[in-house]
């Protein structure tokens, strides 16, 4: 097989990847939606659905500094050049000298935050009253354990990765999302809200470790052992470091957003609510688009193929600005009646609705950031360098946080999803630039190309949908107090924004669109 058709059949494969990939966040989204609705449902935007999300800041804390944030961004291309050049074993020998070491590194910092958790949770969350911070800690401590279960499913799944096999990345996030609905819906009567955390716990165990687990049974060669001073242990220490120590406003920017919404009841329950319903379409667009593309950029870099890698980036690229800008129209538009549907009942009143879907709209701003730097740091991550995208980062962050403060002492909550969606897209355009600097082989005409399609596919579809809503309000007027009624017009609006984006693809064949269709043709028929 020549080289132009390798480069050929390895974009097919990422295609139809991401787009398994994107149906499962997809699922696992709408999942996700229903574990919030139920949250919502039976606890409304109070003090204690803030202590709930307030719970998971200190684990997260803990799972990034260890970790590094995401694990297979540095083991996928460790394990990956073992693979390259036929050298499985040692691979697996790398593998089981991570997964010894810093699983016992994690459970000896689990144990020390279980007994610490007091003292940092109200350091954390400086608003919260006593009774909340005690809420607060107490489950803490239930989800903290999950973070073992999390690390060691990620380096599982990332060998998965590395043999394209890419279902149970697709699967566990639903195992998990269901334990926690279950465990909040049928725990309720013992543990309050905190029968969700018990779900979380169950949940990581279930899915992000089990699943992937049961996959590899067959290839894992696991010999527990410790051996620090392994070269090829201090290569993955090396590339995790600038990951553990830098501060990435991907991460930061929620432990922000709780940090300030903690001195407003029910603010950290608005932010997390509608930052998570902004987060889905990311989830499809670029999440799902940069997990997949890091093992075939990999591949091309150990294959010295850098001019390949460059075009291949950038077309990702191109697909993730034009779908980004899409879906951020779509999300902008439909925010009220989407928040309004998924959320509004029980406890949860028509004023957190209307908050919550205020702050959508905002942090819909941000979507292209979010989805364009998740594409571009995988090119920094495929070339085995973290620490530039660190460098990055932390810079971002500096410049950022006194705007965050500043945003909110001005407006509140919308200040905090205002500094968020500046905050990013600032990152996403720094490590854009700064990886066409270092690299060189990043080819941007058709990042401008897709950004041009995909803004004007955003105002056609968004002023489609805004135009079908006036005129439904003017001919029936719903009520958004009615379920099947906001059902009703946000199928009608999604009908006339998607319309009109098949006629503009029809129309225009953008190769945005026509790349993903042709792929899915290809495999299908």
């Amino acid at each position: 097989m020549s080289e132009e058709d390798s480069t050929s059949s390895m974009g097919t494969r990422m295609g139809l990847a991401t787009l398994l990939l994107s149906a499962s966040f997809l699922l696992s989204r709408v999942l996700g939606f229903v574990r919030e609705a139920a949250v919502a449902y039976l606890h409304g935007a109070t003090p204690a659905t803030d202590a709930y999300y307030a719970a998971f800041t200190l684990p997260d804390l803990m799972n990034y500094f260890l970790a590094g944030g995401t694990l297979s961004i540095t083991f996928i291309p460790l394990f990956s050049s073992y693979m390259s050049r036929d050298d499985e074993a040692g691979g697996w020998e790398l593998f089981s000298n991570v997964a010894t070491t810093m699983g016992a590194v994690l459970i000896v910092f689990m144990v020390a935050l279980e007994f610490l958790a007091p003292t940092f949770v109200p350091l954390l969350n400086p608003g919260f009253v006593h009774a909340q911070a005690d809420l607060a800690v107490w489950m803490t401590r239930i989800v903290i354990p999950a973070q073992l279960a999390f690390y060691i499913g990620g380096l599982l799944q990332a060998t998965l990765f590395v043999r394209e096999t890419f279902w149970p990345t697709a699967v566990a996030p639903l195992v998990y999302n269901l334990c926690i609905i279950l465990g909040g819906v049928f725990l309720e009567p013992v543990f309050g809200i905190a029968g969700f955390s018990v779900g979380v716990l169950a949940g990581a165990f279930l899915g992000p470790l089990a699943i992937p687990l049961w996959a590899a049974r067959h290839d894992v060669r696991f010999r527990p052992h410790i051996d620090v001073g392994d070269p090829d242990f201090r290569q993955f220490i090396s590339l995790t470091i600038p990951l553990m120590v830098g501060v990435s406003l991907l991460t930061v920017d929620e432990w922000l957003l709780r940090y300030f919404g903690s001195h407003i009841d029910g603010a950290i329950t608005w932010l997390n609510n509608s930052r998570k319903l902004m987060l889905v379409i990311f989830a499809i667009i670029g999440q799902a688009a940069g997990q997949a593309a890091l093992p075939y950029l990999t591949r091309l870099y150990h294959q010295d193929r850098l001019k390949e890698m460059g075009e291949m980036l950038a077309k990702s690229l191109r697909r993730v600005i034009f779908l980004s800008l899409v879906g951020m129209a779509g999300l902008i538009v439909a925010a009220e009646p989407m928040v309004f549907l998924v959320f509004r009942r029980g406890a949860f009143t028509a004023a957190d609705a209307s908050q919550t879907a205020l702050l959508l709209s905002v942090f819909a701003l941000g979507l292209l950031g979010w989805s364009v730097q998740s594409m571009a740091a995988r090119g920094f991550y495929a070339r085995k360098n973290t620490l530039i995208p660190m460098l990055v980062g932390t810079g971002v962050v500096a410049v950022i946080l006194p705007v965050y403060w500043w945003l909110f002492e001005q407006f509140g909550p919308i200040g905090l999803a205002s500094a968020s969606a500046i905050g990013i897209t600032m990152n996403a355009g720094g490590t854009v630039i700064v990886y066409r600097m270092k690299a060189g082989d990043l080819p941007l005409a058709p990042l401008g190309r897709g950004a041009l399609r995909g803004s004007t596919y955003a105002v056609v579809c968004g002023v489609s949908a805004w135009g079908t809503r006036r005129w439904m309000g003017a001919l029936w007027s719903p009520s958004f107090d009615v379920w099947y009624e906001v059902a009703g017009l946000l199928a009608a609006m999604a009908v006339a924004f998607f319309g009109a984006a098949a006629l503009l693809a029809v129309v225009y064949r953008p190769p945005e669109v026509d790349t993903v269709l042709a792929r899915l043709r290809e495999k299908l028929l």
